[in-house]
């Protein structure tokens, strides 16, 4: 895709040609991958596995480092103390990062790399503090406002005067993201937010924190929607507390709390976490990586005070059908979020029970 080439002399003399393949390399994200960069000292081989040479997330990038400076004897575990190498290794990042930078000015060029290795970019503003900042302006992401790749600073550029936050939602399907609850309220108030399929953004994106100073908010959090409340929300919170205190009943320990919502539209319910707990997909996916030991957290069950399946739900007594309607609120929350429903065969008894009053 693309070579890079840098001869220095001066303080430190030494010699660096890298390649960037046009394809990803199938082992990318193995265990084993092997580094692609390797050291020679005055053009005499040395070492092609030493994690020294290169950081993790620029482990696509091929070719050599010969340098004048090191000795010919010098042994791996003087490689890890060296500060001849360190000094090389620093330069060389950011000369690759540099380079990239200079690649976005070619759209389409960039897009193609982008494609092929944007996810270790983004391992890489999670790693590298020293090189974050250049890091982040390499960043690229779908948006619910086009559907190309738009950049955080085109992000911000785009921002309402009265937003303070950078909006994102996560998770794996981006159909079902663009079509989520939780984005009604941003798209009623024409905000941007940025839509984030790939399963390392949920673990990755929480950690940077800010961008120029505007914070990144999850949407899946209780407190995204707190800047754009309304007196009338308020309100509503008073007319349907009866209501949610029935509902967080029959619930019971499924939810950590039952909220009237200021963030939906057009559905009737969504769940979020709170804004100190991991998400529900997060907890699936740390599960899924074996981290058995991690706590058992439940979301927050968001309902429409202006749904007419809500606005019904006020006028039933505590019957079979308000408890089958509660459940189904929850659960079809949960799916929209792509979550695993602890029992399938429940929720469908519950919605042909609907079904069949329709009929």
């Amino acid at each position: 895709m693309m070579h890079i080439h840098t001869q220095a002399e001066g303080t430190l003399d030494y010699t660096t040609l890298f390649y960037i393949p046009k394809t990803a390399p199938f082992d990318l994200f193995q265990v084993d991958h092997q580094a692609g960069v390797k050291l020679y000292v005055k053009r005499v081989f040395i070492t092609e596995d030493d994690k020294e040479l290169m950081p993790s997330y620029l482990r696509f990038v091929r070719g050599v480092i010969d340098s004048e400076d090191l000795p010919l004897n010098v042994s791996r575990e003087i490689l890890q103390q060296n500060r001849i190498l360190a000094k090389i290794k620093s330069n060389s990042v950011k000369k690759i990062l540099s380079e990239l930078t200079a690649l976005t000015k070619k759209k389409d060029k960039y897009l193609e790399f982008y494609e092929q290795y944007g996810r270790l970019l983004k391992e890489g503003a999670y790693q590298d503090f020293e090189n974050r900042d250049t890091l982040l302006e390499l960043l690229k992401f779908k948006s619910s406002k086009t559907d190309d790749f738009t950049s955080l600073a085109e992000y911000v550029d785009r921002m309402k005067e009265d937003q303070k936050s950078i909006y994102y939602i996560t998770g794996e399907n981006e159909a079902s993201l663009r079509n989520s609850p939780l984005l009604e309220m941003y798209n009623g108030k024409d905000m941007e937010v940025l839509i984030m399929d790939d399963p390392f953004d949920e673990i990755i994106i929480p950690s940077l924190q800010k961008y120029k100073e505007k914070p990144f908010k999850s949407v899946h959090h209780s407190d995204a929607a707190d800047d754009l409340k309304t007196e009338d929300s308020k309100s509503d919170k008073k007319d349907l507390k009866p209501l949610v205190k029935k509902i967080k009943k029959v619930l019971g320990g499924q939810v950590k709390d039952v909220l009237v919502s200021s963030r939906l539209n057009e559905s009737p319910s969504c769940i979020v976490a709170d804004q100190n707990d991991p998400t529900a997909k997060m907890q699936e996916m740390f599960k899924g990586m074996g981290q058995s030991t991690m706590p058992d957290v439940k979301p927050i069950l968001e309902i429409n005070p202006e749904h007419k399946i809500v606005k019904k739900m006020k006028s039933l007594g505590k019957t079979k059908t308000f408890e089958d309607l509660c459940w189904l609120l929850y659960e079809q929350a949960m799916l929209i979020e792509g979550i695993k429903l602890p029992n399938p065969a429940t929720f469908v008894t519950r919605l042909n029970n609907f079904l069949i009053k329709s009929i």
